[in-house]
């Protein structure tokens, strides 16, 4: 099942990434999805930027979580997160179309509670590191899903 499992996911995956949720605005692709860990590509547009334009902390922070608790579904189950840290090492050049790469990779996997840890890289240079702590509510199935409404044309490219 477990195979099966990130098949399904990843299509999934793929599919709500389309429709206008965060993930979307952070134009999320996934590099490579394995038991307890994926890791994503994305290139900053120009609203990833704060008004001095450098990549907002915000959206780090948000690339950062959504990884973790995507490497907790990985294994199956249904997360929120419950505490989060993070640590910016370095600015990414502030070029639009750099091209991040971010890790998500769960480190205790626990029945109530789960930790993960991330990084977010520029080539190969570290420039964000986090972790997280995440509350299971429950199995991360297909069954317990709607399919996701496509997106509209008013989401803007950026």
């Amino acid at each position: 099942m477990k195979q099966d499992h990130l098949s399904w996911m990843r299509n999934y995956l793929e599919q709500i990434y389309q429709t206008p949720i965060l993930e979307n605005f952070l134009k999320l692709q996934i590099i490579e999805i394995e038991e307890g860990k994926i890791i994503y590509s994305t290139k900053i547009i120009d609203r990833h930027c704060n008004r001095y334009g450098f990549i907002h902390g915000g959206t780090l922070a948000s690339i950062s979580d959504v990884a973790m608790g995507v490497s907790c579904q990985t294994l199956g189950k249904r997360v929120v997160t419950i505490d989060m840290s993070i640590s910016y090492i370095k600015n990414a050049p502030t070029a639009t179309g750099t091209t991040l790469t971010a890790v998500g990779k769960v480190i205790s996997n626990g029945k109530t509670i789960m930790r993960a840890i991330g990084e977010i890289f520029n080539k190969q240079e570290l420039l964000v590191r986090s972790q997280a702590s995440y509350f299971v509510i429950g199995d991360f199935c297909e069954d317990d899903y709607h399919q996701p409404e496509k997106i509209d044309d008013n989401f803007p490219e950026g």
